[in-house]
């Protein structure tokens, strides 16, 4: 009998001659070849079909599509039609997606979509993931397998300045009518190519999350930002939010006003006066414990009523599709710190990990022993240094045969896991510093920036798609 390590060391073994089709179901491995669905469902495992994607556990955790078959979602992120607009490519792409004004969107936007989808099906890309441009991708009709965000706050770790007032107050009567507001605008219920819905890129939830730092996609992070237990504690008595800090507190002290005041350095007489003080402490002392711990305690107070109040406000509108939350930080202490409440609303798990498997491999044992929830890295790669490109996001490799063989051990080593069910590769194509935008951190894609494949990686990819679901089923 054949089992998952049995398949992987195959995998391995022939990793060196990168086969694809014929040449790796000759060689015993195979491949999912017309076994699939519309959706890029397998059809060699069913369940109930219910009209809509889910999730459902059996011996593993899959997806399963509208038609009820097992599905894993291997994705593409970055389809911004900006990309293809840079006068450097103009030409190129004027070329290859035979459009003779690119600033005509309404020859642009269908030629752009038609090369979209043709690529997914070359490389085996089932899903577009939630960094994808849907006005072109679901014109006129959706017709692969997507993930929808909806932006309940605009707090992401990508962004070199992130306002404080950003940071809103979730526990807010305007909180919940915006959240339900952006729901309803949002709800597609009875789209069968709709994956799930999913809010923020990486939250800036921790104090990690928000000091200043230099490696942000956007740059750098110039100064610390202010984070929600900061933000609300500071607030006045009319507000919800403070109203909540001021509530935790009385449990973390036991009513003790007293004992809060020895950890602060504060002469508040009472609760209710905490309560009514504004901006009474504005900075954290990351060197006093308790303020540490009580700021993280109320950190998932907060967390949890964001999640309710989102999820929610989804449901009324859309109770058919999954909903994933964030996509949380894993590369920071975000997923460890804010998992185990969030994996209380959600149906499914959205994480970003950018790392090699044997460095993300230690935080999923982790997780998986918190909760028992399928999971998605949905936005990681593996890059590398190219003329136009110093300063690339992700872990570098040598060069593009080390690039492809990071690629293949994570996908071999994450699709074998049980509860592993999607990867949302970054990106489709090199986001070069040609394009202003990019000046100071650079993306790699499957493609350079003209459209030409990467050819190690063309068929490092094509063939772990092809062969993905047995190496899921072992």
């Amino acid at each position: 009998m054949k089992t998952k390590a049995t398949t992987r060391r195959k995998f391995l073994q022939t990793s060196g001659v990168l086969a694809t089709g014929a040449m790796a179901a000759r060689r015993g491995f195979a491949t999912n070849a017309g076994q699939l669905d519309r959706f890029g469902g397998w059809t060699g495992k069913k369940f109930e079909a219910t009209g809509y994607f889910r999730v459902e556990k059996a011996d593993r955790w899959w997806f399963v599509t509208p038609e009820g078959n097992a599905f894993l979602s291997f994705g593409i992120n970055h389809l911004h039609s900006d990309l293809w607009q840079q006068d450097f490519s103009r030409e190129a792409w004027q070329q290859k997606l035979g459009v003779d004004d690119l600033n005509d969107y309404s020859k642009f936007a269908p030629a752009l979509r038609r090369w979209f989808l043709g690529t997914c099906q070359q490389w085996g890309f089932n899903t577009a993931g939630v960094h994808t441009s849907l006005d072109i991708v679901n014109k006129p009709a959706p017709k692969i397998a997507y993930m929808k965000p909806i932006r309940f706050v605009d707090i992401p770790h990508w962004r070199a300045d992130v306002p404080d007032d950003n940071f809103l107050d979730v526990f807010s009567k305007s909180f919940a009518l915006r959240c339900d507001r952006l729901a309803k605008d949002a709800a597609a219920p009875d789209d069968p190519y709709l994956l799930g819905y999913s809010m923020t890129d990486c939250p800036l939830f921790t104090e990690e999350d928000c000091r200043e730092r230099p490696d942000v996609i956007g740059g750098a992070r110039r100064g610390a930002r202010v984070g929600w237990p900061r933000r609300l504690r500071n607030l006045g008595g009319d507000s919800a939010g403070k109203r909540a800090y001021v509530e935790t507190m009385r449990e973390i002290y036991g009513g003790e006003i007293g004992s809060f005041n020895q950890t602060y350095g504060t002469i508040f007489d009472s609760f209710d006066a905490l309560e009514n003080a504004t901006d009474w402490r504005l900075t954290t002392d990351l060197s006093n414990a308790n303020e540490a711990r009580d700021n993280l305690v109320f950190l998932k107070t907060v967390v949890a009523k964001y999640y309710e109040t989102a999820r929610n406000a989804i449901r009324t509108y859309d109770p058919n599709h999954l909903f994933c939350g964030d996509k949380l930080n894993a590369n920071t202490d975000s997923m460890d710190v804010v998992f185990p409440v969030t994996s209380q609303y959600t149906d499914f798990v959205m994480y970003q990990m950018y790392g090699r498997y044997e460095v993300q491999r230690p935080g999923l044992d982790r997780w998986t022993k918190v909760a028992d929830k399928p999971f998605v890295n949905g936005d990681s790669a593996f890059t590398m240094i190219t003329p136009t490109m110093p300063r690339p996001y992700g872990p570098v490799a040598d060069n593009l045969q080390q690039r492809a063989e990071w690629t293949a051990e994570f996908f071999l080593n994450a699709f074998a896991r049980p509860n592993f069910v999607g990867w949302h590769y970054c990106g489709l194509i090199d986001a070069t510093q040609n394009i202003p935008r990019k000046q100071a951190r650079q993306h790699s894609g499957v493609l350079n920036e003209f459209g030409e494949p990467y050819p190690d990686l063309l068929r490092t990819v094509k063939r772990c798609s092809e062969s993905m679901y047995e190496i899921a089923n072992g």
